[in-house]
């Protein structure tokens, strides 16, 4: 029928296009019950943004790390972490003393401001992370 996609077009135009991967924190130490952040801005039509993010943790730590997304209209007033994290705007490393894990959190793009954060969950002991960030369109 004239007008509709062929099958192949249709997976191509589909497929996500990973843009613009970012290496953001380069081994960053965020101390216990802390947090390190950073902002991206999409307003080039972007739909989702990857983070992926490797934890070194201290032999002595008992929680892991969580990456948080706030969103934002304006790049200014942001959504408190509290209601970010009832709204379930965050994702888990998994954990384990003594051990690095890596794991990579898909954030879809609601607005055109979101505040990325890298938060430390232990109370007492340090972490070390790297983040990366890609841009999907």
């Amino acid at each position: 029928m004239p007008g509709l996609s062929s099958p192949g077009r249709l997976i191509r135009e589909l497929t996500p296009v990973r843009e613009g991967t970012a290496k953001v924190f380069d081994s960053k130490s965020i101390a216990g019950n802390s947090f390190e952040e950073f902002t991206v801005v999409s307003r080039d039509k972007h739909s989702a943004l990857l983070i992926t993010a490797k934890a070194c943790y201290d032999v002595n730590a008992t929680a892991g790390v969580r990456i948080r997304w706030l969103y934002s209209q304006d790049g200014v007033s942001f959504d408190s972490p509290e209601d970010a994290e009832e709204a379930g705007n965050y994702g888990d490393l998994t954990f384990a003393a003594g051990a690095t894990r890596q794991g990579t959190t898909l954030i879809p793009l609601f607005t055109p401001y979101v505040k990325i954060q890298a938060v430390n969950k232990d109370a007492d002991h340090p972490v070390t992370v790297t983040v990366w960030k890609t841009m999907l369109r």
